[in-house]
């Protein structure tokens, strides 16, 4: 079965389901057309004036070659319906391509395979901003996520926040020279210090990719901070180097699922210096240490997914993956290999969904610590279930939770309006563990509006709890808040998706917080 894409531009949110193929499985590819359009089409009526043609003319289309390198097929294949709905979730997974939607028809000798891709608009030229409460985010960006029409990332991101003012460089090639190979990277230039990353590796591109391998580095320099009551508490210097080498291979699966084995060689050096609280006083930071050695990883992903319009936001098409996909990975540390003690690092994670009508539920988990002198340290175990109404209307629940084991000095799980718990100022809460728990309606109010953004209503609840606090207070008791806020789907950008400007009012009666954010809690 191909899952054959409907256009996003219906005012009607929907799920696309599959689409027989209406040819013999198998068939030979004898062409592949492309059908590519610009932002805007210039041709509808309320489309046709002229700051839409002049956002055309700025605009460069993604490049044939660009598409075809992300396909999965080439002339002379055989017709193979997975591959073409793989293709598509690749060209999506850009971020700048939507909708997408990759069709077979009947041709002399074959098949043709009809690739119709819609361009985003993908040069970022704005004021980026964020608010919390008390806290604010401003900065300027500069930024092309399909530089020259090639799938080039170009990033200039002057940013300040209360922790810092910082200027980014950064540069990303999901296609380097032409190949698979992914080039990345990244250099900061902050008032408090400075990093450099760099990644260059052959991924897991597709589902039956039958090897893959790369290394990556990165060193970074900086003031860390804790808080408690929204305000910074303790501070100290941090220095991090990592670095790691990794290869896979695809094993033998059962069908629908795939398997991958995973082996990398990995660094990393963490020290920290002159910690105190901002009253004065030390503060004892975490030692630090030098982890260096093997890992053995296993990942398993299944081929079930489902396009859907209306969870997150309502004209995009969002591939959701419906699992069950998991991995795990254990690796040892010793001094035989350059570490500075024998350690055991561990991690995991999980995700299942499912679809039934409109409703959309789905869990996740994950786990990372690591076990020294025979105890687990610095563990994190945390799970998020989700449960929303895909479409133009209905009710959203999500409940995730945190639990931390021993974690170290400069690591705190806070409860906050970044963390969900929206009546509070960021970091109100200090903990080691937390559970938010969020209920909302939304709806969307109107049409596509001057073609570039769709508005939409939300009413909601939220209710928090930490605990294990070390910097400042926990909750205490569970707290809550009850909001409202405005939706606004950006339609026509990549960069931004959906921005949420929310009003939420606490439960011990102090004045509402006014919040001002592009990220989403589901």
């Amino acid at each position: 079965m191909l899952l054959t894409l409907l256009v996003a531009t219906s005012a009607l949110a929907q799920v696309t389901q599959p689409t027989p193929i209406p040819m013999v499985e198998g068939a030979r590819i004898v062409a592949i057309r492309l059908v590519r359009h610009n932002v805007f089409d210039v041709d509808k009526p309320e489309t046709s004036a002229w700051p839409y043609r002049a956002a055309n003319a700025l605009h460069i289309v993604s490049r044939e070659r660009f598409i075809r390198s992300l396909l999965l097929f080439k002339e002379g294949d055989p017709l193979d319906p997975a591959r073409l709905a793989e293709s598509e979730r690749l060209l999506r997974a850009t971020g700048f391509l939507n909708p997408v939607s990759v069709t077979a028809h009947s041709a002399p000798g074959g098949v043709e395979v009809v690739v119709e891709t819609f361009d985003q608009w993908t040069l970022a030229v704005d004021v980026s901003f964020g608010v919390h409460g008390s806290r604010r985010r401003s900065g300027l960006v500069l930024e092309d996520s399909n530089f020259l029409g090639l799938g080039k990332n170009l990033l200039v991101d002057w940013r300040r926040d209360q922790e810092r003012h910082s200027v980014t460089l950064g540069y990303e090639d999901s296609v380097f020279l032409g190949t698979r190979w992914r080039l990345a990277f990244k250099h900061v230039e902050a008032s408090d210090g400075e990093g450099d990353e760099f990644r260059l590796d052959y991924p897991f591109f597709a589902l039956s990719t039958p090897y893959a391998g790369g290394g990556r580095f990165k060193h970074e320099t900086r003031t860390s901070w804790l808080y408690a009551g929204g305000k910074k508490q303790v501070s100290g210097r941090t220095s991090r180097t990592a670095a790691r080498v990794w290869g896979g291979v695809r094993l033998p699966s059962w069908e629908g699922t795939h398997d991958r084995l995973i082996v990398a060689y990995f660094q990393e050096r963490v020290s920290y210096d002159n910690w105190s609280w901002v009253t004065g006083p030390p503060f004892e930071p975490p030692p630090s240490r030098d982890l260096s050695g093997l890992e053995l990883g296993w990942e398993r992903q299944a081929d079930r997914f489902v396009v859907a319009q209306g969870f997150r936001s309502w004209q995009r098409q969002e591939d959701l993956g419906l699992g069950p996909n998991w991995s795990a990975g254990v690796g040892v540390s010793l001094p035989g290999l350059g570490g500075d003690r024998p350690r055991v690092l561990l991690r995991g994670n999980g995700s299942v969904g499912f679809l039934r009508g409109q409703l959309y539920t789905s869990l996740e988990g994950r786990f990372a610590g690591r076990v020294e002198k025979g105890r687990l340290d610095d563990g994190v175990l945390g799970v998020e279930g989700v449960v929303a109404t895909i479409g133009e209307r209905g009710w959203r629940g999500r409940v995730a939770a945190d639990v931390g084991v021993r974690l170290e000095r400069d690591r705190q799980l806070t409860l906050g309006a970044d963390t969900g718990l929206r009546g509070w100022d960021p970091d109100t809460f200090d903990g080691t563990s937390r559970v938010v728990a969020n209920l909302e309606w939304r709806a969307r109010l109107t049409d596509e509006l001057l073609q570039v953004a769709i508005l939409g209503v939300t009413v909601f609840a939220d209710a928090g709890y930490s605990w294990g606090a070390r910097i400042g207070r926990s909750t205490g008791r569970l707290r809550g808040d009850v909001g409202v806020g405005l939706l606004a789907e950006i339609t026509r950008s990549a960069r931004v998706k959906v921005v949420r400007i929310e009003l939420a009012k606490p439960d011990d009666g102090g004045k509402p917080l006014f919040l001002i954010t592009g990220q989403t809690l589901f």
